[in-house]
């Protein structure tokens, strides 16, 4: 399993992948592997290759729902509506992949938590109140996935 938390971490919301990632990879999942990624796309398949199941984490530009929503969904809800649409979209890079050989998860495998943003082009390294208040809804979000998953629960402290 991996997970992983895309966008900038300098443009305010776009850092808010990255953000989630680092507060539950503190966790201790075994087994799971937490990844800060930058770009999209096709950049994102030597991070999927080889894994069974994904849940990727981005911003997400939608004027018609409100800032801070967190909005869970699989790769068919997956479009250039990310706040990082940095080449081709998430579906149309797996198939590439597939395409080459690469072992890829399957489409039902993958998962999208995407938090609706309201500032993605300002240079800072904070989030908006409105995405920042989102940052616990949206962990337990992907902590629900993770435990449906079989991804189990945060290792214990000896």
């Amino acid at each position: 399993m991996v997970v992983i938390g895309l966008g900038s971490p300098f443009l305010t919301d776009d850092s808010v992948g990255p953000r989630i990632v680092r507060e539950l990879a503190g966790e201790g999942y075994p087994g799971v592997r937490f990844v800060e990624a930058h770009a999209g796309g096709l950049l994102l398949l030597e991070e999927l290759s080889g894994t069974r199941n994904a849940i990727i984490i981005d911003a997400l530009l939608d004027e018609s729902l409100p800032p801070g929503q967190v909005v869970v969904s699989g790769i068919q809800g997956a479009s250039h509506n990310a706040a990082c649409s940095h080449d081709c979209g998430l579906p149309e890079a797996l198939d590439i992949g597939r395409a080459m050989g690469m072992p890829l998860p399957d489409n039902s495998d993958i998962s999208l938590v995407a938090v609706v943003a309201r500032d993605v082009t300002t240079f800072s390294e904070d989030l908006t109140p409105e995405v920042e208040a989102a940052v616990p809804r949206a962990c337990t979000a992907v902590r629900s996935i993770l435990a449906r998953k079989n991804a189990g629960s945060p290792a214990e402290a000896p």
